[in-house]
């Protein structure tokens, strides 16, 4: 007889495989929207396509869950490997975009500084996630949430600023032809920037808290 959990969506190990599939697509798609920035990311063509990749691909982390359940689901397989994808696409698009600004000369402290934080983070609780995993049960909040809805959001704008800049402009050269030759529009870029800041600092307050919350497991096993 097969036990329900609450953790069980309605649509059962079908949908555990899709998720997973989900999972799975969201960290395979993360190189090709890699090779997409860096062949011809700022230009809009470019652009454009690298967004709607990254788009979709952090999609498909609000589908895995809405397919088969919490990634804790006992029909999902590859439920574990979740909250990895994220930071694989996250970390991935931020590592491209990195190398095109700093290739073109434009990196400057405002936009490296939360890309070294938020990457320096991930991968320093990820290691230390990853070894202490058999030993340490680690607390999860609703800072971890957070900080991967704000991270996917400031990533997608942030890729999104050329042609979006470009399209504003055009809305500026309508009501004003002059107003695109007195200073181009940073609107978009500060937006994507301003919330990456945010996820970054959220990132390090949920990393503080994982380890200090984060408490060994007690062997309760007879003696």
């Amino acid at each position: 007889m097969t036990i329900s959990t609450p953790n069980e969506p309605k649509q059962g190990q079908t949908g555990g495989i899709i998720a997973d599939i989900l999972t799975l697509m969201r960290a395979l798609i993360t190189p090709v929207i890699m090779a997409v920035i860096i062949m011809g990311w700022p230009l809009p063509g470019y652009a454009l396509l690298a967004s709607a990749l990254f788009i979709m691909a952090a999609l498909t982390d609000f589908f895995d869950d809405y397919f088969g359940g919490a990634e804790t689901a006992v029909m999902r397989k590859f439920g574990w490997f979740d909250d990895i994808a994220d930071i694989i696409l996250v970390i991935g698009a931020l590592l491209a975009m990195s190398w095109v600004i700093y290739r073109a000369g434009l990196m400057n402290g405002f936009i490296a500084i939360p890309i070294i934080l938020f990457i320096g983070k991930e991968l320093l609780v990820g290691l230390f996630k990853g070894f202490e995993l058999s030993n340490l049960n680690p607390v999860e909040d609703r800072l971890a949430t957070a900080k991967n809805a704000l991270s996917m959001m400031a990533v997608s704008v942030l890729i999104a600023s050329p042609w979006l800049t470009a399209w504003m402009d055009s809305l500026r050269v309508s009501s004003d032809p002059y107003a695109i030759y007195n200073e181009a529009s940073t609107f978009i870029w500060l937006i994507g920037t301003g919330l990456l800041w945010i996820a970054a600092l959220i990132g390090l307050l949920h990393g503080l808290r994982l380890f200090q919350a984060t408490k060994p497991i007690k062997d309760e096993s007879p003696s």
